[in-house]
């Protein structure tokens, strides 16, 4: 009997093992590498758009190229580019109850049209006068994404060396904190090209 409890409380915490595993925010990232990146040039960080959560951006994002042993300077031969987008995600709030329902409906041919007003005692779904219904409150569909565009440019030339993209859904945290949070993977794949590789967030 102590054997059958210790496995019960074993198996329990492996599954709890695997949904915490399970449960931790992810990111994807893409990027495309079209030039080796020239060795030892400094980097300018410019923002698509100066607003004040990009310009705290530029500064996380500057200090990540730093950290990893990039050069950073506002002349610099490259440029990095950026731009932060956001699509909002959709809601369905299945808990309201529907207590009286209008029902107006044409009849061709009858003689006119009819309308009806309907007291909901009792819906095992949606919920009446006497119930609540089964669904309550509201539940997310779709979370809303966050996305930062990069590219880097030789200023000398125009040419564009590198481009990548980083997307994640929005979770626990508001934008600005996500988009943050995507910044260090963006920057370890400068000059490399990436196909849809997954990084945590923390």
């Amino acid at each position: 009997m102590k054997r059958f409890g210790l496995l019960v409380v074993t198996l329990a915490l492996l599954a709890a093992g695997r949904a915490s595993a399970q449960s931790v925010d992810e990111g994807l990232l893409n990027a495309v590498a079209y030039k080796p990146l020239p060795a030892g040039m400094a980097i300018a960080v410019r923002p698509m758009d100066d607003s004040d959560e990009n310009l705290v951006l530029r500064e996380r994002i500057e200090g990540e190229l730093k950290a990893q042993g990039f050069s950073v300077s506002g002349d610099g031969a490259l440029i990095l580019t950026f731009e932060t987008r956001d699509s909002v995600g959709a809601w369905s709030d299945a808990g309201r109850r529907s207590v009286l329902e209008f029902q107006y409906k044409s009849e061709k041919g009858i003689g006119g049209d009819n309308e009806r007003l309907r007291l909901n005692l009792f819906d095992s779904a949606k919920g009446g006068v006497f119930n609540e219904g089964r669904a309550h409150g509201t539940s997310i569909v779709t979370p809303s994404q966050y996305r930062i565009d990069a590219t880097i440019d030789d200023r000398r030339n125009g040419e564009r060396l590198w481009q990548a993209w980083a997307t994640a859904s929005l979770q626990q945290s508001d934008g600005p904190t996500l988009t943050q949070a995507m910044v260090p993977a963006m920057v370890e794949s400068l000059g490399k090209t990436v196909r849809r590789q997954t990084f945590q967030l923390p």
